[in-house]
């Protein structure tokens, strides 16, 4: 994959969870938009996209967040230490969900994104 892109309602809060929880920092390149935040590292590229406004205002934000998990697809991210990103998901707003299992020796764990974006954590460590 060349990269993600993922649309946010609080494109800061959203940046600041994908920041903590997988370790990446900003990456700005010349010609992005100021309302949107680009962070990469260890292989990684996402985009936090904003929302337009006109549909932003109609987006309900749960504390925490109900999961969006309707949708058609669900990243999945390496991560060094699942038990140190898992904390870092509750310190930013997410969840972290009961769906745990080990596949090829990788253990992995479904969490929410402060918005409810289901995404997967993996790692060889707990």
């Amino acid at each position: 994959m060349g990269a993600l892109v993922i649309f946010a309602v609080n494109v800061k809060a959203l940046a600041s969870f994908y920041e903590a929880v997988l370790g990446i920092s900003p990456t700005p390149k010349p010609g992005d938009n100021k309302k949107d935040i680009r962070l990469g590292g260890k292989g990684i590229e996402l985009l936090i996209h904003s929302i337009p406004p006109r549909i932003a205002k109609t987006i309900v934000i749960k504390s925490p967040p109900a999961p969006r998990d309707i949708a058609a697809m669900k990243p999945v991210f390496d991560v060094k230490s699942l038990s140190k990103s898992e904390e870092q998901v509750t310190l930013r707003g997410g969840v972290v969900t009961k769906v745990t299992f080990t596949i090829d020796g990788l253990t992995r764990r479904d969490v929410l994104d402060p918005e409810g974006n289901v995404i997967q954590l993996r790692s060889a460590k707990l």
